[in-house]
């Protein structure tokens, strides 16, 4: 009778063990063939907080649907990539100096001290590869469809360049928040769900919640920008803004701009023309690519079925 009762309660111990492990590991989407559970939200949730501490500030809630969201961008660009590419890979120096920066933001002095950093957080330097490798690839994606589209008037940014260098070239530090519109969704009530999130809880938890850029990682700063590398559009439309200021939403090709002034000088010092020219270029073609990729996701994501379950 007694060895009976240890066999009860050790297959109840089983069974309760199977439960549990169930209900902690559950799918929860399904995109086309692709699934994403419970247990990939957490890991996804873990490397947020790790890239960006202040994500740990928001609620449950918010975390599980920025994870969500996250892996759901991620899981339909690794479909279109492999369609374009047989496999996943970058160039090493090219991925070290990917890493490098991932950790200079977290004011980490090494790939060791990073190492150590991501274990702490139950993360993989392998992990955070992948996911460098994958934006990479994605980057290059976009550019190779694209390229043809971009458009730069190298002549009139130089006569710009020269003119600044005369009266003081006008610099901001700006932050973003970047959004598009849902099928359910319109622009008034979204962009109102948005100011009243900055009210409440700040422009930077807000660019987490919201931003589908990939700076809302990185508190939505897109750091030191000169106004001449700015797109006409977008610097008519913060040109009178002070700073701490907050824009309008700026329509742009695929979705909307929410900036924010920082900071702003007036820089007047001697500049070597040649090499703003190809900053101004490089952070001009960066900004269209952009702009194409928000359109190009936008494009496959409505070909791609999505279930919650």
């Amino acid at each position: 009778m007694k060895s009976i009762k240890l066999i009860l309660i050790f297959i109840f111990i089983i069974l309760s063990k199977t439960q549990a492990n169930s209900i902690e590991n559950k799918i929860i989407l399904k995109i086309d063939n692709e699934i994403i559970t419970s247990l990939d939200v957490k890991k996804e949730a873990r490397y947020l907080i790790a890239l960006n501490p202040n994500t740990k500030n928001l609620s449950k809630d918010q975390i599980y649907l920025i994870s969500k969201n996250s892996l759901v961008r991620e899981k339909i660009k690794k479909k279109e990539i492999l369609k374009n590419f047989e496999i996943i890979n970058i160039e090493q120096d090219i991925l070290e100096e990917l890493i490098k920066n991932m950790f200079d933001k977290l004011n980490i002095n090494s790939r060791n001290e990073f190492i150590n950093y991501l274990n702490k957080n139950k993360l993989t330097i392998d992990h955070v590869e992948e996911k460098i490798k994958m934006e990479v690839m994605w980057n290059r994606l976009v550019y190779l469809k694209f390229k043809s589209k971009i458009k730069i008037n190298s002549e009139a940014i130089k006569k710009e360049i020269l003119k600044n260098q005369k009266t003081g070239s006008k610099k901001y530090f700006l932050q973003e928040i970047l959004f598009d519109i849902k099928k359910d969704e319109n622009i008034q009530k979204k962009n109102y769900l948005i100011q009243d999130s900055i009210n409440k809880q700040g422009f930077e938890k807000t660019a987490l919640l919201y931003s589908i850029s990939s700076t809302s990682q990185n508190n939505g700063n897109i750091g030191w920008i000169s106004a001449s590398s700015l797109n006409k559009n977008i610097y008519d439309k913060i040109k009178d803004l002070k700073a701490g200021e907050i824009s309008k939403p700026i329509t742009i090709p695929g979705g909307f701009l929410i900036l924010k002034i920082l900071e702003m000088k007036i820089v007047q010092e001697e500049i070597d023309v040649e090499k703003e020219l190809s900053k101004v270029i490089k952070n001009k073609t960066n900004s269209q690519l952009n702009q194409y990729s928000l359109i190009f996701y936008n494009k496959i994501k409505k070909d791609i079925q999505i279930d919650e379950l």
